[in-house]
């Protein structure tokens, strides 16, 4: 795969994560479709590459991301809107289902760049950042799954709140709700912070590591004696001599 990115995503490899840079800065970081394209292909290159053990998502700028652009987007052109919606699923479902993933959040974080960070194993914040959802405001349904990796993440009410009421919320709160997993003074220590995360995970073995999120993503809905056998497994994966093939297996037990 080509690493040819887009002009606004700066991407390297640190601590075997891939590092991926949001840098569309004159406009907060918000994502056309051409965009949203660019960092797929950036993920997937992530979850293809042996050689990376997870993912690192920050940004330049004083915004995280402020969700979709909507003046490069005619709400009108259905064809248009569904391309977006489907390539920002599949983000989720790619951070969701794939390679330990870490998020580095500096300001203000709206709309998709919520549902993003939410996808990730572990969120971290600069004090100063806050965190919304506003499409309520312009009658714009989330979707993308957002629906339901906020009632899996934050719960039911709390996904009430966010999504039908466009509550703002600070780290603070944020950090109390389970939205991010903690707070940093300024985006010089969100760095380290991050790298600190990073270099815990590469170090560690990664079938384990993998097969422990596809569980705990994905287990709390199902009944206990499918979600036992779901989790003997993971337990198992010392079997296969193969573990990548195995991680492919156990992935799709997942998502039969």
């Amino acid at each position: 795969m080509s690493l040819d990115f887009g002009e606004y995503i700066e991407f390297s490899v640190k601590k075997r994560f891939g590092t991926i840079i949001l840098n569309r800065v004159h406009r907060s970081n918000a994502f056309t479709v051409d965009q949203l394209k660019y960092l797929r292909k950036a993920i997937i290159h992530c979850q293809e590459n042996e050689k990376i053990r997870g993912i690192l998502i920050s940004n330049n700028g004083n915004s995280f991301s402020t969700g979709m652009d909507l003046d490069f987007i005619d709400g009108s052109d259905h064809k248009a809107v569904k391309e977006l919606e489907a390539t920002a699923a599949e983000i989720c479902m790619l951070l969701w289902n794939g390679k330990p993933s870490i998020c580095a959040i500096n300001g203000r974080t709206m709309g998709e760049g919520v549902v993003f960070l939410i996808c990730c194993d572990y969120r971290i914040a600069t004090k100063e950042s806050y965190f919304q959802m506003p499409e309520i405001f312009s009658g714009i349904f989330p979707g993308t799954g957002c629906v339901v990796l906020f009632s899996k993440v934050l719960g039911i009410s709390w996904t009430k709140k966010m999504l039908m009421f466009a509550e703002r919320i600070d780290t603070n709160l944020a950090l109390k709700i389970n939205l991010i997993d903690q707070i940093v003074e300024n985006e010089e220590d969100l760095m380290n912070v991050a790298m600190e995360r990073a270099k815990f995970l590469f170090s560690k073995n990664q079938t384990v590591l993998n097969s422990i999120k596809l569980c705990a993503n994905h287990l709390l809905d199902k009944d206990y004696m499918t979600a036992y056998k779901l989790e003997q497994l993971g337990s198992s994966w010392f079997q296969y001599e193969d573990k990548g093939q195995f991680l492919d297996l156990y992935r799709k037990r997942f998502l039969e």
